[in-house]
């Protein structure tokens, strides 16, 4: 955690900002302060990015706790296996349920290196199983290849929890950001599928809902909080074939027409976030489905926070909230 009191964190970070009755994090906004100064930019480069993605993370990542058990596992894909990481907590108890994860990161970059840290502490927390999944990435793989990949590993998951003492039964998926989204389209494609039965949970921590940008966060907050507006066009470049694909409900989740009979969702927003519009939207459209839906938007906080809480207590409070949620739903 960042050293020294609030108060002499809030001379570092100046005047307080608040923006519709929210006022962000002192914490991270010293942090967002240093990445500024620092001169800290978002690579065009796609492997630059993914390096950057994988390496930066350190810096303000939590802690990990020691797991039960950590296997390193290939999963079946329709094009070719991928590589998927399995955390057995200590803290599970009897037969605990199983989270399939998919990480973050605009569909283009992220990967089990960039997520482990965080993912370790909420499996802890929440004592259940979690299978991170490296889904394909774009541009290499473009959509839907990351939905396609993600549904054979709900699948493969589904068929062997019990080989990593999880119960087959309460197999749930989750994600944040990008992985949010691929989370909450599997549990229409789950649904609506013959041979596989829906996710016993769905969490989505400030998931990517709307590729058409129309909510009024992508303008109040689209520049200076961590995920850029701009930044988000790049990610649809190298993810989507054309622009057309917006509007497929594969890729913005909120464009499916029947909500009713999908999984109790957690959705989580943070208050500073292009994101925190269509999120809370979508746990709307749960809501009058008639779907389970606990929803909370962390005001204070940025987007990535789930990745951040090694130097942000607020951020650190929140997995901690999240973790209950999950422990909950599938513990």
């Amino acid at each position: 955690m960042m050293s020294g009191s609030r108060a002499v964190l809030r001379r570092l970070a100046g005047a307080p900002v608040v923006v519709e009755g929210q006022t962000l994090d002192v914490q991270a906004q010293v942090m967002l302060a240093a990445i500024r100064r620092m001169g800290i930019g978002q690579p065009e480069d796609v492997e630059t990015a993914r390096h950057q993605a994988d390496t930066d993370v350190d810096a303000v990542a939590p802690h990990a706790p020691t797991m039960a058990t950590e296997r390193d596992v290939l999963v079946p894909g329709p094009s070719a296996p991928m590589r998927a990481r399995v955390y057995g907590p200590r803290t599970a108890h009897g037969t605990p349920g199983m989270l399939v994860y998919f990480h973050g990161g605009g569909f283009v970059t992220g990967s089990i290196t960039s997520h482990d840290a965080p993912i370790k502490v909420l499996a802890h927390e929440s004592g259940v199983v979690i299978a991170a999944i490296e889904y394909r990435l774009g541009p290499e793989a473009k959509f839907p290849a990351a939905i396609d990949d993600a549904l054979a590993a709900y699948a493969w998951a589904r068929a062997h929890a019990q080989d990593f003492g999880a119960s087959r039964e309460r197999v749930g998926v989750g994600g944040d950001s990008a992985g949010g989204n691929i989370a909450a389209v599997i549990c229409h494609l789950a649904r609506d599928a013959e041979h596989l039965e829906p996710p016993a949970h769905q969490l989505l921590i400030y998931p990517a809902i709307d590729w058409s940008r129309s909510c009024k966060s992508h303008e109040t907050f689209a520049t200076g909080l961590f995920l850029e507006e701009a930044r988000t066009f790049w990610y649809e470049r190298h993810y989507l074939n054309r622009i057309e694909e917006r509007d497929d409900p594969r890729a913005s989740p909120i464009r499916f027409r029947d909500f009713s009979g999908l999984p109790p969702a957690t959705v989580v927003t943070a208050g500073f976030d292009i994101l925190r519009d269509e999120g809370r939207l979508y746990a709307e459209a749960l809501e009058r489905a008639k779907t389970p839906v606990d929803y909370c938007c962390e005001a204070s906080l940025v987007h990535g926070f789930f990745n951040m809480s090694g130097v942000i207590d607020a951020a650190r409070a929140a997995n901690s909230r999240i973790a209950v949620r999950l422990r909950d739903a599938l513990g």
